[in-house]
């Protein structure tokens, strides 16, 4: 509700302040030399009524003001110089390029699956992609949103520090990196995920471990900087919030079909995103089911969603891997199977 003094500021004349102050006083300010008369019940009426219909028409005025062009030309401004300050040099160029375009077609052509739900799809970016992660998402991911300038988050000790040719494949992809964090589960659990890692996930744990052990948390201010300027510039950025793999499966290095619970970081993206430009991020659940029996795969997109529809109490992140569970059989729902929201 907006209050008496700002109406007044909206440009009420001196006249009109002062017939509303004898309305609400009950009384005529008197004036020296002159007598006060006492007014009839009608024309206190009559001049509230006409009280009434100016600040009605402020309040209309109000309404239908066009935010101020300066405004919106700060904004963009803003907007600007956020994706200058934080976007690295690989992602200056939201195209991946002839090379990048070479390594996706090459890395997911092999793929064969079914897409259910692509009619739920934006025309365009920005949005935010959330799926689970056991086996083949980030490869269904890519080839399904080629054409949304997707940018796929990476573990950034497993993936991204691993070695420089495959740092160099990465950003040819235009992925993000994204510290890993194995804060959900106990010190017994992390040893044994630990065990049955190879060679590269054995390092990439151990310094993972060693540092929550210290106190250290995943810092990724770093991670929502560079996906919130790219979400700015109308890209889309895809997420595994499961994180790690903890029970790879042999011999095809693919995770225990179970879901595990989400690290929490989808609320400060979208929120982050929606300080920077004012509107709030559409978050696209999405699904990779496979039959590991039958070898039949498929992507299951669902409509998108905004956190403020969250009226659960869920976290955000939870919220959205709780539609994700919905899209996926209940055997494979882990940690959300009480939650799972259905389509």
């Amino acid at each position: 509700m907006e209050s008496e003094e700002h109406f007044l500021e909206e440009g009420f004349k001196k006249s009109e302040i002062e017939a509303g102050q004898e309305i609400f006083s009950g009384n005529k300010p008197e004036k020296t030399g002159e007598k006060t008369a006492q007014e009839r019940p009608e024309e206190i009426e009559q001049k509230i009524k006409k009280l009434k219909q100016g600040i009605g028409r402020a309040v209309d005025e109000k309404k239908l003001t066009p935010e101020p062009l300066e405004d919106a030309q700060q904004r963009i401004g803003k907007v600007k110089a956020y994706q200058d300050k934080y976007l690295p040099d690989y992602l200056c160029d939201r195209k991946k390029g002839i090379i990048g375009e070479a390594i996706t077609y090459f890395w997911t052509r092999g793929l064969k699956f079914e897409i259910e739900g692509r009619e739920n799809l934006p025309e365009k970016g920005p949005f935010l992609v959330v799926c689970n992660h056991f086996g083949l998402e980030g490869d269904a991911l890519a080839k399904t949103f080629k054409d949304y300038d997707l940018h796929l988050v990476v573990a950034k000790e497993v993936w991204w520090n691993s070695n420089p040719v495959i740092r160099w494949v990465l950003k040819k992809l235009k992925t993000i990196p994204i510290e890993e964090s194995l804060a959900n589960i106990s010190e017994e659990d992390k040893e044994a995920s630990l065990k049955r890692q190879g060679k590269e996930g054995k390092r990439a744990f151990r310094k993972i471990i060693d540092r929550e052990k210290q106190g250290g948390t995943a810092m990724n201010a770093e991670f929502v900087r560079q996906a919130v300027a790219a979400l700015s510039r109308g890209d889309t950025v895809g997420i595994f919030p499961e994180g790690l793999w903890l029970n790879p499966e042999l011999p095809k290095i693919r995770e225990k079909q179970e879901m595990k619970q989400g690290y929490r970081g989808i609320e400060l993206v979208a929120g982050q995103y929606k300080k920077l430009t004012g509107e709030e991020l559409s978050i696209i659940p999405t699904a990779f089911v496979e039959d590991r029996t039958t070898g039949k795969k498929k992507l299951v997109i669902k409509d998108p969603v905004r956190l403020s529809e969250n009226d659960s109490r869920l976290n955000d992140t939870d919220w959205c891997m709780a539609h994700v569970a919905g899209m996926l059989p209940e055997s494979q729902r882990g940690y959300y199977k009480e939650t799972a929201i259905e389509r």
